[in-house]
């Protein structure tokens, strides 16, 4: 989890900038841009720095996600700190953003023989004492991701689905990103059933990043589908009894499935779902029309897993 958090959360705040410079400052600043990965040879991949001009002022933001209490993060971040001054000759302005809340100092420092050889502050925000009505009903879209980590009266699945409406709003090029983030981020806080009720796995899947992370939705996907045809196929066949109406709820998600996945599926193919008998075999047909990329992939799995079972 916590690479899938620095994944989407770097590409997002590098997408948005400016309104997480905003979101930290409280302010809108002149000018925002990354600074050049290439000017600290050390720097790591998790880094996220910001080349910052506010009222004529010129700073470096430098800002770390943490979703849960590392002992290490103060002297890690005053080593980045120190590295960071030294390439650029700027001052650095230095964030954790904590998204659930953990606790943490926020000035660490040290003596040696009676000298107090250093005092490092560094800013940090926790989302869950931010109260989130009013970045999600006007703040910056490229927050609304973090929305659901903040604090709200309302119920989890409310504020969720306030959240996909406004990723709605966005362009659409920026939506599949947006959608993301709100679901790996929601994920923290809210049970992944919950979220999939909310945003659809299509709706996350057309992001680039989502293929290092595809497996655990698509799984997961499949699950919650299962469990939704489960439910429509009890409610169709109660007169047919129990093990006929979880049937039909299978053969419905497979199809389902395939719609959302190649964009069609041959007419006989119903009633060729229709004569597997044994759910289990309905199970593993719905996994692979979840992930096939194309009709015959699914169509030569259908045969191989029906011509096994014969």
């Amino acid at each position: 989890m916590a690479q899938e958090i620095d994944l989407v959360f770097k590409a997002l705040a590098a997408r948005y900038a400016a309104d997480f410079v905003l979101f930290v400052r409280g302010k809108p600043v002149s000018e925002v841009r990354r600074a050049e990965k290439e000017a600290v040879a050390t720097r790591r991949e998790t880094d996220l720095l910001f080349q910052v001009r506010e009222n004529g002022y010129e700073y470096l933001m430098l800002m770390e996600v943490q979703t849960r209490p590392d002992p290490e993060m103060a002297r890690r971040l005053l080593e980045y700190t120190a590295l960071h001054h030294r390439a650029y000759g700027l001052p650095v302005y230095p964030v954790v953003l904590n998204l659930t809340g953990c606790p943490a100092q926020g000035l660490y420092g040290f003596e040696c023989l009676g000298v107090r050889v250093v005092s490092f502050w560094y800013r940090q925000i926790n989302l869950t004492e931010v109260p989130g009505a009013g970045v999600l009903a006007g703040g910056p879209v490229g927050l609304i991701p973090l929305v659901p980590l903040m604090r709200h009266e309302e119920p989890e699945e409310e504020v969720l689905r306030a959240c996909a409406e406004r990723v709605r709003e966005a362009p659409p090029e920026a939506r599949p990103d947006l959608y993301l983030g709100l679901g790996i981020f929601a994920s923290l806080r809210v049970a992944r059933e919950v979220i999939l009720k909310v945003i659809e796995v299509s709706q996350m899947e057309q992001s680039p990043l989502f293929d290092g992370i595809r497996e655990k939705w698509i799984d997961q996907g499949v699950r919650h589908g299962l469990q939704q045809g489960l439910q429509q196929g009890l409610q169709q066949g109660l007169q047919q009894g129990l093990h006929q109406g979880r049937r039909r709820g299978l053969v419905e998600a497979v199809l389902e499935a395939l719609a959302e996945t190649v964009g069609a599926y041959p007419q006989d193919l119903p009633g060729r779902l229709e004569q597997v008998e044994d759910p289990a075999v309905l199970k593993a047909l719905l996994r692979k029309a979840a992930r096939a990329r194309s009709l015959e992939e699914f169509t030569a799995f259908l045969a191989e897993v029906v011509g096994s079972h014969n």
